[in-house]
């Protein structure tokens, strides 16, 4: 036992004397190994803040009024930052005008330091205090600025000798809702501009038009000034207040020694805001759809004289609702109605917008084949559109007056008027002996050999018909169709792409009405992914209706229609450019100098 006893012992002083040793030397590691971390610590902090003082914003003014323009400077060193900073939030007020890049190296003491600069010119949206976000820069950021934006006055504007100026007007200053305000802005010039652009107009809960562009001179206060004038047609879709934000005119105009290095001065000019109260329909309107208009009318228009038919002839009838102030779009559908002597085929409704040389800002045009089936008497019913005159400010109806039609009996019946035993019974009959009664009944029998004549005639046409259109059938089935009309419908496995190359390829290649319609609808049918129709693809993308319709009005209406391939193409493109069932957008108007 003593033994094992004394072990024990001489284990645990052992063990002791180990433990103080490594604890010992263990405190002297820690300290060394905290003033290593607080080295480390320091020697890391010093890039940080080294980098921190390199990537850095600024700007050349905190004050500026709404029409002048001011300069964000951001610069970061080379080595911390190589990218394109993102300045996407500065779009939320402000105009980003112009954006110039430079880079900078020095060599201090034998050491390199290379640092980059982006400059950019920004025009304020708005009054106010606006802050400069940060701007992230790789792992940076920059520190967030704040402008004040004061009002400018423009009382000295003109008349103080002002070379660029903006007027804007809205008329009038209190409507209905949807009902058409004629927005006019105005760029007055005394100077040449190298060139320049204006904003379009975004109002929020409202449709915006651009209705067109006048340029001429005229004179302020003994100084003449070129007018660029600018008209838009706005419809409001809710009633209340209806805020329209001030444009922003970017222009560089020649400087006292015009040169090519010399880009000019620019010149940020902004116009005038507009808020107007919109009113809901008023109550005394009594129509199922609220139509507000200067002007609305029904006029209706005939393929052929609709007092001259007979039995089997097809006659159109259009309709037209004809607006001022109202878009195509707004216009209602027709009444649809029934006739029980004749068959009814309708066209697909035509939506139409006016320009400067039209009095109607909006048609819709409904087209309807007529086949009367029997003789007599047909009944058009009368149309009536109630609608609200913006002008007088009193409810009104415009009507389309009944219209009644005599359908006259056709040919064929007036051959099967004719009784078969007339020829028999004539034939039993004697010559009578008056000359005056032979020559009448010599009359008669050269009348019904004409009728059965023509009877023949009309047989013959139709049997010669049926064997052509065998005949076509049976090229088709046997494989060989003309080229013509050599279009795959919705070939399989064929992409959307190669169709839109063929497509293409049939536009630049001057294809003829019937190539160009089967491209299309090749192209169609693998966009959509399902069998459809020229017309069927008319309606599912409208911004190919009219082109749809164009191309079956040459090919089975028989009409002269014109066709613009080239802008068909262009449809195209812009709706490949969407997604499908995705509406597009409108187009802007033109620069106010375009490039050449």
């Amino acid at each position: 036992m003593r033994p094992i006893k004394h072990g024990l012992v001489a284990l645990n002083k052992i063990n002791t004397g180990t433990s103080m040793h490594v604890h010992q030397f263990g405190f002297r590691q820690l300290k060394a190994a905290t003033l290593g971390i607080l080295l480390l610590s320091l020697l890391c902090w010093v890039p940080s803040a080294f980098a921190e003082t390199n990537v850095r914003a600024s700007v050349d003014r905190q004050q500026i009024s709404s029409e002048e323009t001011f300069t964000l400077s951001l610069v970061a060193d080379s080595i911390l930052f190589s990218g394109e900073p993102d300045v996407s939030a500065l779009e939320k007020d402000f105009h980003i005008i112009n954006r110039q890049q430079s880079s900078r190296t020095n060599i201090i003491n034998g050491k390199v330091n290379s640092s980059r600069q982006w400059d950019y010119t920004l025009a304020p949206k708005r009054e106010g205090t606006l802050t400069i976000p940060a701007i992230p820069m790789g792992k940076f950021q920059t520190r967030a600025l704040t402008i004040s934006v004061d009002k400018a006055n423009r009382q000295t504007r003109g008349a103080n000798g002002d070379s660029v100026y903006l007027e804007s007007d809205v008329t009038p200053r209190s409507a209905y809702v949807q009902a058409e305000l004629q927005y006019t802005v105005k760029i007055f010039t005394s100077i040449n501009f190298l060139d320049a652009s204006l904003e379009a107009p975004e109002v929020e809960n409202a449709v915006v038009e651009a209705t067109g562009e006048q340029r001429y001179q005229t004179l302020v206060d003994g100084r003449y000034y070129q007018v660029i004038e600018r008209r838009y047609s706005i419809y409001p879709q809710t009633s209340g207040e209806l805020s329209i934000p001030a444009l922003t005119l970017q222009a560089r105009v020649e400087g006292y020694r015009p040169s090519m290095l010399d880009p000019g001065r620019l010149v940020v000019k902004r116009s005038q805001e507009h808020h107007l109260n919109i009113k809901p329909p008023p109550a005394e309107f009594k129509g199922a759809v609220w139509l507000p208009a200067k002007k609305l009318v029904l006029a209706e228009s005939w393929s052929k004289d609709p007092n001259s038919i007979q039995i089997g002839d097809s006659i159109t009838r259009t309709v037209n609702i004809q607006a001022k102030g109202l878009l195509g779009s707004q216009l209602p559908a027709l009444p649809t109605y029934t006739l029980n002597k004749a068959k009814l085929y309708p066209d697909q409704a035509k939506i139409e917008q006016g320009d400067e040389q039209s009095e109607w800002s909006g048609v819709r045009s409904e087209s309807v084949a007529i086949i009367p089936t029997e003789a007599g008497e047909l009944v058009l019913p009368e149309v009536r559109i109630p609608w609200w005159n913006t002008t007088t400010n009193k409810p009104e109806v415009a009507v389309l007056p009944e219209r009644r039609i005599t359908v006259a009996p056709g040919m064929m019946d007036n051959v099967n008027s004719t009784p078969l035993s007339t020829s028999n019974s004539a034939s039993n009959q004697t010559l009578s002996t008056n000359p005056a009664e032979n020559t009448l009944a010599t009359t008669s029998s050269s009348e019904q050999a004409t009728s059965n004549a023509l009877l023949w005639m009309v047989i013959a046409a139709l049997s010669l018909s049926n064997i052509g259109f065998a005949l076509a059938w049976l090229r088709n089935r046997n494989g060989t169709p003309s080229a013509k009309n050599n279009v795959r419908v919705k070939p399989e496995n064929e992409s959307e792409a190669t169709a839109f190359s063929k497509l293409k390829k049939c536009v630049q290649g001057n294809a003829d009405a019937s190539s160009l319609r089967g491209a299309l609808v090749n192209w169609g049918q693998c966009y959509y992914q399902q069998a459809l129709s020229l017309s069927q693809l008319g309606a599912r993308a409208k911004e190919l209706e009219h082109y749809c319709q164009a191309l079956d009005a040459q090919l089975f209406a028989g009409r002269d229609a014109e066709i613009d391939a080239k802008a068909l193409l262009d449809a195209v493109k812009k709706l490949r450019a969407t997604k499908p069932h995705k509406n597009a957008a409108s187009a802007p108007l033109a620069p106010l100098y375009p490039s050449t």
